[in-house]
């Protein structure tokens, strides 16, 4: 499904001989071009989904696909600009790098403060390497839309290609590559003013510099931003504790020392540190805490890859190495969840404790290496083999201290809890895909892929000596899938396809939880009846089972089991309008019916019933998105563009009668350009809706009737005004 800029707007991939997206729109801007005649038509998509290029009409299935130059256009500086755009895309917004994803309905939370063990439902993958932590959640890359190729939503279960973690579907952010003959510079700077909240500010620089003509190039990216904060905290008294400082570089080094062999080396670098948190407690409309103590979350993300492409004559061989790594230093304040209530230790009373402080180192690593072999030239058959091996060492302790209760039995150094959890996922993995076109209109395809993973987990609490336990599993997920064009302007596609994330144990005990699987079963049909109309269509119905749910058991910890089956219905549309080259209008709507289809009693013993809704998924999304170019003062290309948003109601947590409120929005953009500067204006939310993205519930104070309920809300950012100016060469 292409969304609602992509529709009009999103540009081929490119590779490393001819201009990024980016720079292709930038050359139209300033092209003499008429305005208002009927001469634009909607672009054909070309997408790698599948791991080898195809245009986006011959998929038998569902993309998003939204090019680096569409994002810049719209003003996008972060994820939670970037998947307004993708309606059956839930961004569930945390703390920096906390976010969580969920695509057609399929997720247990909306908080990544309620998860520890499991990995999450949607895979994230930068430049094809994976970034979904396979056992011990440690974060969540938002990567800068700047200087990107484009972001792919692939929608369904994608085991077969993928691997683990993609249940719902998976997320793609592919940068743009170096260009061996053209030199280019570009830098973005802005500033910008949140209603009720501070200021903040971007700038963002990219030098394309080729150091051997038509043999290798470098490409340096650099940005620097400031999101302002908007949340107080009446308890320490500080404003605006939730701006976030952040900072990333990308170098990527292509080299082509023959026709046959290409190499792209890339290496990746983001930080991003936090004093406070964005949630807010008890009024979710007002943009306030009130904690004796403000959070603090440093988080670092860094990424080396190696691609090589060899042409061996009738055959491409391609290896992806890339190791990773994820550092997050966090602390929060967790005095309404402890403080009014010490069920661990039978409501000891503390007089002079006020505070209850939460610290959680976590760190992973991870080397991943791929292999594809595939023909250069497709006929009648294409074909892709591979094999996959990943493997992630992980470590994220916790500390929990009450200050001030000196009790040297019970809490010796003021110390409530704590916990060191250890160890090792690995994947392993053969696959292949095929699709067969069995006549000139009719194609089918099938793949599969056979994995085996592992778990090796070691715990100690309370500096006890390491309890070691392990996990093994494997399985086998395939695709089917039917693709028939009826004729030039219209095709319909039928697929099946199934995902599947890793097993484990969890830190309370040796008690395991196995890996849950779901199957999509969907069909779609795209219709172009001229070249500046589009419209996709697509039903689909997902079947989970086994599904691992994180809930708490009586004492307040977080554990992961395998519980009940859920099904997720749906129906999406998209509508791509183009009819003269001035104007475009992009119409996306999502409608998912997600609910537990067998109770069950969460660990805190709360029932959950059947028809139960599963958190983040809102039973209707719809986005719309208008721009319009026109002849501006002082010789000057203009444009206006629009982006509308509704998100209906959500279930925040599955144990909890907790409800996420339906909200609008509306973010306006305006922008005028010359040959190398562009000037733009913007205001975000427009109206200062006070919506809510995410929530979590307090689980220890269920067991306490006298104990605060303690609900955290994180709300989406409020009306935010600002400019930006460019300059390329």
């Amino acid at each position: 499904m292409i969304s609602l800029g992509a529709s009009a707007q999103t540009a081929p991939a490119t590779g490393p001989d001819e201009p990024p997206a980016s720079r292709k729109v930038d050359a139209d801007k300033t092209a003499d071009k008429p305005i208002g005649k009927p001469v634009a038509e909607l672009d054909r998509v070309e997408v790698t989904s599948s791991k080898r290029r195809q245009l986006q009409d011959e998929v038998a299935g569902t993309v998003t696909a939204l090019s680096g130059s569409k994002l810049e256009q719209m003003g996008v500086k972060d994820a939670e600009d970037l998947f307004k755009l993708t309606p059956g895309v839930q961004f569930n917004k945390g703390n920096a790098d906390g976010a969580l994803y969920s695509i057609r309905g399929i997720g247990t939370n909306t908080s990544s403060d309620n998860v520890i063990f499991g990995q999450t439902p949607t895979g994230i993958y930068i430049e094809d390497i994976p970034f979904t932590d396979p056992y011990v959640y440690i974060s969540s890359p938002d990567v800068p839309p700047f200087d990107l190729e484009r972001v792919e939503v692939l929608r369904g279960p994608q085991g077969a290609l993928y691997g683990s973690a993609s249940l719902g579907g998976a997320v793609r952010y592919l940068f743009a590559k170096p260009q061996l003959r053209q030199q280019q510079f570009s830098v973005l700077t802005g500033v910008s003013s949140v209603g009720q909240g501070g200021t903040g500010y971007t700038t963002n620089l990219m030098a394309n510099l080729p150091l051997f003509s038509d043999v290798a190039a470098l490409r340096v990216v650099l940005t620097k931003r400031r999101d302002a904060g908007y949340v107080d905290n009446k308890g320490t008294g500080r404003k605006d504790i939730n701006a976030n400082d952040a900072e990333s570089a990308r170098v990527i080094l292509a080299f082509k020392p023959s026709a046959t062999l290409d190499l792209t080396a890339t290496y990746m670098r983001q930080h991003s540190k936090q004093n406070g948190d964005s949630g807010v407690f008890p009024d979710p409309e007002k943009l306030s805490i009130d904690t004796p103590t403000d959070a603090r979350i440093d988080s670092r993300i860094d990424l080396s890859s190696l691609q090589a492409n060899w042409d061996m004559g009738g055959l491409k061989l391609t290896s992806l190495t890339g190791y990773q790594t994820k550092r997050r230093e966090q602390q929060t304040d967790v005095t309404y969840l402890l403080v009014p209530d010490f069920t661990l230790y039978g409501g000891v009373n503390y007089p002079n404790v006020d505070r209850a402080i939460n610290v959680e180192p976590r760190r992973s690593n991870g080397f991943t290496q791929e292999f594809r072999l595939a023909p250069t030239e497709t006929g009648d058959l294409s074909w892709l083999v591979g094999v996959f091996h990943q493997k992630v060492n992980f470590f994220r302790s916790q500390v929990v201290t009450l200050p001030g209760a000196n009790d040297p039995v019970d809490l010796p150094g003021d110390v409530y809890f704590e916990t060191v959890r250890q160890g090792s996922a690995t994947e392993n993995s053969l696959f292949a895909d095929f699709d067969w076109k069995l006549t000139p209109k009719w194609t089918a395809g099938a793949g599969a892929r056979y994995f085996k993973t592992r778990v090796n987990f070691d715990r100690s609490n309370f500096g006890a000596p390491f309890t070691r336990f392990e996990s093994d599993e494997s399985g086998t997920t395939p695709r089917f899938s039917t693709r028939y064009e009826l004729s030039s302007q219209a095709s319909v596609y039928a697929t099946a396809s199934r995902g599947y994330r890793f097993g484990g144990i969890n830190t309370t005990g040796s008690l395991p939880y196995k890996s849950d699987s779901l199957w999509n079963y969907e069909i779609g049909a795209r219709l172009r009846p001229s070249r500046q109309l589009s419209l996709e269509l697509s039903a689909f119905t997902l079947r989970w089972k086994d599904i691992q749910v994180s809930t708490s058991d009586p004492n307040g910890f977080i554990v992961t089991t395998n519980v009940a089956s859920a099904r997720s219905n749906g129906l999406e549309a998209t509508l791509g309008w183009r009819p003269v080259n001035s104007f475009a209008l992009n119409l996306s709507t999502a409608i998912t019916s997600a609910q537990i289809k067998a109770p069950f009693v969460s660990g805190n013993g709360r029932d959950v019933a059947s028809g139960t809704d599963l958190p983040g998924a809102a039973k209707f999304q719809a986005t719309a998105d208008a721009s319009y170019n026109f002849a501006g003062p002082l010789d000057s290309s203009g444009s206006v563009s629009a982006v509308l948003q509704y998100l209906g109601k959500r279930k925040a947590q599955l144990d909890a009668d907790l409800v996420l409120p339906a909200y609008t929005t509306l973010d306006l953009r305006t922008n005028f350009g010359w040959t190398h500067w562009e000037l733009g204006a913007f205001v975000q939310n427009v109206t200062d809706k006070r919506g809510q993205s995410s929530a979590a519930v307090n689980y220890s104070s269920y067991q306490n009737p006298g104990a605060v309920n303690f609900t955290q809300w994180y709300p989406i950012r409020p009306r935010t005004v600002g400019v930006t100016l460019r300059y390329d060469y």
